[in-house]
């Protein structure tokens, strides 16, 4: 987690010191901003505190899409004015939190499910001892909203406006239908009832829609009463000729992802051997996806128990005779297995893998060795 603070009083910029110092130590990255007058008497010292000259629009625009969440401390409408000309999308924007001057209340102002501002405000409060203020019907009702269930598991939502529906039947205590492709040990959002039903549907998935045989989902998805929720555990693994262009390699895996009816935000990786680790092709394409660039060397692919098809050209030049299987497979770990197997056109190679539920693959990005932008 990444946030910023900022004050405009002495008594705030007291409020900013302690709040940065707190999250410091807790191991969030945190930077707190003070007026200049104010500044030595905040802790000069203090690491992560800076004095700030420009406006606080300027400020704004500058941390908006930088950070997970920003703190005011001060009056609402200040915050209000900042951020409204950066407002961009519920499901993008920033955790936005604000805590009067004299720590009496922390308000919830933007993004308070899904940007976790709700979770934020009540750290606050309780760093500062302060009352927190949720307006959020879910929270005010009791009721775990969808979204937060779904975004503390690494979930995307495959359709905000079925996401509202769900929140809505949810809060009316209507019964929710919850289906999953896959094994479920822990439980459910209370309200959802596994295999039935309901008026409102939850379908956790990395499909873009059901299979023929599978009427309930089909009539459900028809009637506008299924909400997809999707785990990203595809691990896309590509090969392809030295020099490849991004548009070719994007036509590929696109066309492969749509044959296979699989979502492509579900990817949490694409995969290949080491020595394309700067292959400019792939690597924009990550970057144009937003998703890490993981690879391993021909020892690491060799080690890949499943069987895969073998080319004696491939291992010649590469150490290893299958490279896009055997690095979606690696990419996916322990448990993972292949959903689409190897295709080849026009020098590229895809395949698909499928990590196990619970492996935390949708939790992995940034954070494999071998992974770029």
């Amino acid at each position: 987690m990444k946030l910023a603070v900022i004050s405009f009083t002495g008594a705030g910029a007291g409020w900013c010191r302690r709040l940065v110092e707190h999250f410091q130590k807790s191991g969030v990255i945190c930077e707190g901003y003070v007026q200049p007058r104010f500044f030595a008497g905040a802790g000069v010292r203090q690491s992560g505190l800076y004095p700030v000259t420009e406006s606080v629009r300027e400020w704004t625009g500058r941390h908006f899409s930088q950070v997970d969440g920003l703190i005011y401390i001060g009056a609402v409408g200040i915050a209000v004015r900042a951020v409204a000309p950066f407002l961009y999308d519920k499901l993008a924007d920033p955790a936005v939190v604000v805590m009067d001057d004299a720590g009496h209340y922390a308000v919830s102002l933007l993004s308070g499910h899904v940007g976790g501002a709700n979770e934020l405000t009540r750290m606050v409060a309780g760093i500062c001892g302060a009352q927190p203020v949720i307006t959020t019907a879910t929270d005010v009702n009791g009721k775990l909203a969808i979204d937060v269930w779904a975004t503390k598991r690494g979930l995307r939502i495959g359709d905000r406006r079925q996401a509202k529906q769900v929140a809505a039947a949810l809060l009316e205590e209507k019964p929710v239908g919850f289906f999953s492709d896959f094994p479920l040990s822990e439980p459910l959002p209370a309200g959802c009832f596994y295999g039935l039903a309901g008026e409102q549907n939850v379908w956790l998935t990395v499909r873009t829609q059901p299979d023929s045989q599978e009427d309930l989902l089909k009539n459900l998805a028809a009637e506008g009463r299924l909400l997809r929720l999707l785990p990203r555990l595809l691990i896309l693994g590509i090969g392809c000729r030295r020099g490849m262009a991004k548009e070719q390699i994007e036509e590929m895996a696109s066309r492969i992802l749509k044959e296979a009816r699989l979502e492509r935000c579900a990817i949490s990786a694409l995969a290949s051997i080491e020595r394309k680790r700067d292959e400019e092709g792939i690597c924009r394409l990550a970057k144009e996806w937003d998703v890490p660039f993981v690879t391993f060397s021909a020892k690491q692919l060799e080690q890949i128990q499943e069987s895969v098809e073998e080319s004696a050209f491939v291992r010649q030049v590469t150490g290893t005779g299958n490279v896009c299987e055997r690095a979606a497979l690696a990419g996916a770990g322990a448990g993972g297995r292949l959903l689409v197997r190897k295709k080849a056109e026009n020098g590229v190679t895809v395949a698909v893998a499928l990590a196990e539920w619970g492996s935390g693959a949708c939790r992995r990005r940034g954070e494999w060795t071998g992974w770029q932008k």
